[in-house]
Formats: C-alpha cells, sequence, structure tokens
C-alpha cells in the first residue's frame, strides 16, 4: 500500500487554513514534527492518528488515504454546489442542502462560511431570522478564531460587522470588529507602493494594487461627498459636479487599464448615479434624474453581463428597493421610470 499520509495532512491542513504551528499545538507535536511528516521524511506515530483525524473531522481510514479520492470529489460537488447557490442566490431550500453539507464535513471552514454567510441573508428580509442570525453570529465568530488565513478571516469579519451595524444596531460591537482589520497603512497594496514605486513591480501586482486602492478611494470619496459635506440645498449642484468627477476617475481607471468591465468597478458607477438623482429629483429636474437612472441601470447591466466577482442579481436586487422611495413619486409615472423599474426586477430575478 502507497502511505500518503504526510500529502493528505497537508491538503487537510490547507483546506482548513490552519498553520502547522497550530496543528501541531493541537495534537502535543513540534511543528517540526509537522513539517517532517508533510514532507515524507516520516510518519507520525499511531497513537496521533486519531487526534490528527478528530482534527481534521475525518476518519482514521481517510486520514491514510482510504477512499480520501471519493470523499474529495464528494467535497468537489459540494463545492459546485455552493459557488451556484452563491451566484443565484440563497433561499430556504438552498440553506437546507448548506446544512446537509455542513453536517456532513463539519469542520470544512469553506462550506460553514458559505452557510453562515446563507443565514446572513436573513438580515434583508422584512422579519428576519433572529434564531438563523444569532447561529450565524457564532458560526462567523469561531472561524475568525479558528482561521490562520487572513483572507478568510476578512470575509467573516466583514459578514459579521454587518451584522452586527444593521440588525443589532450595536455600534460599540461594530467599532470592535472593524478594529480587528489593519489599517490601510498595514495593508499588502500600500506595502508594495511604498516599497517599490511603482518600479520592478509584476504587472498582476500593480494591477491587483491599483484596483483595491481607486476603490477604497472612490468609496470614500462619495461617502465624503453625501454625508460629511454640508447638504443645504444650493450645495446640491456641486455635489452632483463632485459625482460626476468620481465617476470620470473611474472611468479613468477602466480606460488606462484597457479593461471596459473592471470587476465591481459598474457597481460603483452605478451607486454614484443613483445618488445624482436623488438630488435632481429633490431640484424637480425630472429629464436629469430619469437620466442618471437610466446610467445606474447600464452599469448594473455591465456588471451583470461583464466579469464582475460580484453577486449581479444581488446588485441589481439591492438597488431596486431605493426605487420605491417617495421621492421619486414625481417621476414614478414616467415611461422611462417603468422601464427602468421593470429591466432592474428582471436583473434581480
Amino acid at each position: 500500500m502507497n502511505i500518503t499520509i504526510g500529502e493528505n495532512i497537508k491538503k487537510l491542513r490547507n483546506q482548513k487554513g490552519v498553520t502547522q504551528e497550530r496543528l501541531a499545538e493541537s495534537i502535543g507535536v513540534t511543528p517540526q514534527a509537522i513539517s517532517r511528516w508533510e514532507s515524507e521524511s516520516g510518519y507520525p506515530a499511531i497513537e496521533y492518528l486519531p487526534d490528527i483525524a478528530s482534527f481534521f473531522g475525518i476518519s482514521v481510514d481517510e486520514l491514510l488515504g482510504i477512499k480520501l479520492s471519493e470523499r474529495e470529489a464528494r467535497r468537489e460537488s459540494i463545492y459546485t454546489t455552493i459557488e451556484h447557490i452563491e451566484d443565484c442566490g440563497y433561499n430556504p431550500s438552498a440553506i437546507d442542502l448548506l446544512r446537509e453539507a455542513h453536517a456532513e464535513f463539519p469542520s470544512d471552514m469553506k462550506i460553514s462560511l458559505s452557510l453562515a454567510t446563507a443565514l446572513c441573508s436573513e438580515m434583508f428580509e422584512d422579519n428576519p431570522n433572529m434564531a438563523s442570525l444569532r447561529e450565524a453570529e457564532k458560526m462567523l465568530r469561531d472561524l475568525i478564531r479558528q482561521s490562520d488565513d487572513y483572507d478568510f478571516k476578512f470575509k467573516c469579519i466583514k459578514n459579521l460587522a454587518v451584522l452586527y451595524k444593521e440588525v443589532w444596531k450595536d455600534e460599540q460591537g461594530y467599532a470592535e470588529l472593524v478594529k480587528m482589520l489593519p489599517s490601510i497603512w498595514s495593508c499588502r497594496e500600500m506595502f508594495i507602493t511604498d516599497l517599490y514605486n511603482g518600479a520592478n513591480q509584476d504587472k498582476d501586482e500593480i494591477r491587483d494594487c491599483l484596483l483595491t486602492l481607486s476603490r477604497c478611494m472612490t468609496n470614500n470619496l462619495r461617502d465624503y461627498v453625501a454625508y460629511i459635506l454640508p447638504n443645504e440645498e444650493d450645495k446640491w449642484d456641486t455635489k452632483i459636479g463632485y459625482f460626476e468627477r468620481i465617476i470620470d476617475f473611474l472611468k479613468f481607471i477602466s480606460g488606462i487599464m484597457n479593461e471596459e468591465k473592471v470587476a465591481g468597478f459598474g457597481r460603483n458607477i452605478a451607486m454614484l448615479y443613483r445618488y445624482m438623482a436623488t438630488y435632481y429629483v429633490a431640484q424637480g429636474k425630472k429629464d436629469e434624474t430619469l437620466t442618471s437612472l437610466e446610467n445606474m441601470l447600464l452599469y448594473l447591466e455591465k456588471d451583470v453581463y461583464g466579469t464582475s466577482d460580484l453577486q449581479p442579481h444581488n446588485e441589481a436586487w439591492y438597488f431596486l428597493p431605493y426605487m420605491e422611495h417617495e421621492r421619486y413619486d414625481p417621476v414614478r409615472e414616467e415611461k422611462r421610470f417603468v422601464a427602468i423599474k421593470e429591466k432592474m426586477e428582471k436583473l434581480a430575478k
């Protein structure tokens, strides 16, 4: 029999998102021992096998590689199902499927996060299931504590922070969660930019850095203009002008990178046009209001049919309730407004 236990341990550890040090501490050996096992320089003593298997939530046979391929094929099938669910949206039957997958692979953190995210979707319902949200909160906190992968922890913290902000209305809890994240000065993109100043950088590194920093800056500029600057009526045209300049900046970034559809930019531009529409309709400018909403729809469609890594139907679904606001009553019966809303409803399905 070809024993591949070291290879299996490494694969399972990477799937769980933990370090050699964490695994070693859990089963009572040194990190060097884990390293030897994973490099096939030695095998764990038989007394450690149950503890290792328990840590990963599998049987000793699976740890030894017996029928592991079948189980991995099943896991990959679940991952494919999760991708489909995340693309099509969460509903009770999808949550039931994720619960079954979680019961089958209780230690798989990717499946656990998907279930927690699905439960969090309750927060957007008119009468959210508070028990489900509390369950999601506990799962997310457990995942944050267990994972050593920063990007994974970020997703968990983001979900949990939204829950505290939007549902619990717990500003202190929200602030404490946000403090778990590093400031912009500690991020990878800022380090690369400061260290190399654009020289000798990999093309993909520059691209990713540019996208991340541009998105961060435009979001902050948008919120600063909308919520921090004075909002008296005589300032509205000035604010609209600022929004237009932010849109031009996003288009410039897309153009200079020679990409018509930069992931996520469509949504950002759509939101800016929506903000502009709120000022135009308040001024009684119907044509400008409808044109802004049409532009909003245009960029939502670009995210839907483009290459966005966002969930396109959810983006349209998120924007749709704003169309019901009474501020749009002056244009609600206009054919252009009706057409915009119908297209958004279609996209949101």
